[in-house]
């Protein structure tokens, strides 16, 4: 089996090394983290111990810290590692379906029961966790988590740095922007296409598209809103 390293250690480190051990491909080595924590991996030390690895000859890693919050720190791990020249496997759950015709970027996680359909496209360094669906012909892109059962339909198109959260369901040929944000357990039924100046977010219980900002993102529309993200 080909070595594998986990870059940080949590909680969805814990979903992603169960998962490596099921399909068998690869042997954990060990974790980096800003300190020890409580697991039967060896710690290997911060981050900053990877390139020694590199050098070592380790050519495989996950980044396994989680999204929330530290989205932003999975994508600057992983252009640091990237240029330290280390190879981002796919990790797929066994129990997950994959059409063949789907294509999934480097270093992408597919959960437990996860469906990827025919057509799909998913970017690299994603988080498709437990029982998420992504239908035939769905767009997802880099560094997205779709989140515990969240279903995106037919032909939906995701931006990059997005977050659709648990449950939730976005129908078919909606278009969102890049770092676009749905809460939990909503359902978007509204083409947001072109929404260079359009953030969906919670305000009040309602789903709520704000069309006369001028923000480029859902997440500096949530920020010109008050909301903190």
């Amino acid at each position: 089996m080909e070595k594998l390293i986990l870059a940080g250690f949590g909680g969805h480190a814990e979903s992603v090394a169960d998962s490596v051990e099921r399909a068998g491909r690869y042997r954990i080595i060990g974790y980096t983290d800003t300190e020890k924590r409580r697991t039967k991996y060896p710690y290997l030390g911060t981050d900053t111990v990877l390139y020694d690895y590199r050098r070592k000859g380790i050519e495989n890693v996950c980044v396994t810290v989680g999204y929330m919050g530290k989205g932003d720190l999975r994508e600057h791990l992983y252009r640091q590692l990237k240029e330290w020249e280390f190879h981002f496997p796919v990790i797929v759950d066994p129990s997950a379906v994959v059409s063949a015709s789907a294509r999934i970027g480097e270093g992408t996680f597919v959960g437990k029961t996860a469906v990827v359909n025919a057509g799909a496209e998913v970017g690299k360094l994603c988080i498709l966790n437990t029982k998420a669906v992504i239908e035939h012909d769905c767009v997802v892109g880099d560094f997205t988590h779709v989140a515990v059962s969240a279903v995106l339909c037919g032909g939906v198109h995701i931006g990059n740095r997005s977050f659709i959260g648990a449950n939730a369901t976005v129908i078919q040929g909606i278009y969102m922007p890049e770092e676009a944000f749905v809460p939990a357990g909503e359902i978007i039924r509204r083409n947001t296409e072109m929404m260079k100046c359009k953030s969906i977010i919670r305000s009040g219980g309602v789903i709520e598209l704000f069309s006369s900002c001028t923000c480029r993102s859902g997440k500096e529309a949530l920020r010109h809103k008050g909301y903190a993200v």
